[in-house]
């Protein structure tokens, strides 16, 4: 594990591109995380994507939400859980096109985009992201059609949700509370799936051992790098406050974006 600061080489010399999280990185809530804009002015000359757990935004959200922020980027530059899940629905070979949705219209709205029949019971798949108007009687449905025989599928096991009032409960909480009713395992479509990783790198033209993952949760963002073959770093700006003992091993740790912006610099440069 590296820090800024440290002499000699960088194992892996300078990163062809970046994938980068948002939520702990970038902003918290609607609160821009100190030296975004100067992230960003060193990133733009070099390829980027930012990816997100959140299956409650568009990539349009997002664009929007950066410019608010003083910052420009595309929405074709923003992966989002939503999309990723999309993606599989569309291929993957299901009992069925019936989805039960638990989750934000952005969400249902990917789902039926992928060709899915939206229903509230009898669902031949158990879509589960963030909802913020769950209701006990959706858990039962849903509990009920997996046990049925339904397809389970989580775009994330992130448990917990960053805000501006603190921590709140995240999509994993709601998978949780499903999971301990039923004898499936879910199938989650978000970090740490390789499959946000490889669609990441994929967007960007390059293998995923090219790319740098920058993120702020070791369970989801640095344990899903290492598993594509990506090198990671790690900010303590989000969920995480160090490293733990056993757990994940990011290859470089920075307090935030400033030093995360003068590492890529030294980089690039050299």
């Amino acid at each position: 594990m590296a820090t800024l600061g440290l002499t000699g080489a960088v194992p892996g010399g300078a990163p062809g591109g970046l994938i980068v999280d948002m939520d702990g990185v970038l902003y918290r809530g609607e609160e821009p995380m100190p030296g975004l804009v100067e992230f960003f002015e060193l990133a733009r000359g070099h390829p980027f994507a930012l990816i997100t757990n959140n299956s409650t935004v568009t990539a349009l959200d997002c664009e929007k939400k950066l410019a608010r922020m003083g910052v420009n980027v595309p929405a074709a530059a923003v992966l989002t859980v939503s999309d990723t899940t999309a993606r599989y629905l569309s291929g993957a070979r299901l009992p069925g096109r019936r989805a039960l949705v638990i989750g934000s219209p952005v969400l249902k709205d990917a789902v039926a985009g992928a060709g899915m029949e939206l229903v509230g019971s009898s669902a031949d798949v158990v879509v589960i992201g963030l909802d913020t108007q769950l209701t006990y009687a959706t858990l039962a449905e849903a509990v009920r059609s997996i046990t049925k025989g339904a397809a389970f599928v989580a775009t994330s096991f992130d448990a917990v949700l960053l805000t501006e009032e603190g921590n709140a409960p995240g999509s994993g909480a709601i998978v949780a509370a499903v999971q301990a009713c039923v004898a499936t395992t879910p199938l989650c479509i978000g970090k740490p799936s390789a499959a946000m990783f490889e669609t990441a790198a994929e967007l960007l033209g390059l293998r995923t051992d090219e790319t740098l993952v920058v993120g702020d949760n070791l369970g989801s963002d640095i344990a899903g790098g290492a598993g594509v073959g990506a090198r990671t770093a790690l900010l303590l700006s989000g969920v995480a406050d160090a490293p733990v003992p056993g757990g994940p091993r990011p290859d470089f740790v920075f307090a935030g974006l400033p030093a995360l912006t003068e590492f890529l610099r030294s980089m690039w440069s050299g």
